[in-house]
């Protein structure tokens, strides 16, 4: 299974720490991934994982669109990034699952309401620190959303 990841925020903050921590914690259980990320040097340091595929530096949704490959399942991390996960389960029905909180799931902003109604899930963002644990549980709704949405497609 290869997973799709995007990551559009370009405030500096601890949610670049926790994003790398999972990307490296599910390469780290065996997880393909190809990442798209909005800076430069968040790129770079995910570009040292292995099983990780570091595509250009995007800045806007449409662009993350354009440039994420075929990938079984797309994990979206914030709500711009959502807007690419939108397109892509709308023109080339890949799944996506967005990880939010609760107030950014009840957002009156039309787009908005369309990411989250859209996505296969939505993952509750709780703040902590990424572990083999949270991992674990990142891969198995992973693999859970794409065999759900295999059957439903048939």
């Amino acid at each position: 299974m290869k997973i799709g990841q995007i990551f559009l925020d370009l405030s500096a903050s601890s949610s670049d720490e926790r994003f790398i921590e999972l990307v490296a914690a599910l390469a780290e259980q065996g997880v393909e991934q190809h990442v798209l990320v909005a800076g430069a040097r968040l790129a770079r340091r995910l570009a040292d994982i292995p099983k990780v595929w570091v595509g250009p530096v995007v800045l806007t949704p449409v662009m993350a669109y354009c440039l994420m490959p075929d990938v079984d399942l797309v994990h979206v991390h914030e709500i711009r990034s959502g807007q690419a996960g939108l397109l892509l389960t709308l023109t080339r029905s890949i799944p996506f699952v967005i990880t939010a909180s609760r107030d950014q799931a009840r957002q009156r902003n039309p787009i908005s309401r369309s990411v989250f109604r859209r996505a296969a899930r939505t993952i509750a963002s709780n703040g902590s620190t990424p572990s083999a644990a949270l991992a674990e549980k990142h891969r198995r709704i992973y693999a859970e959303t794409v065999t759900a949405w295999r059957r439903g497609l048939r």
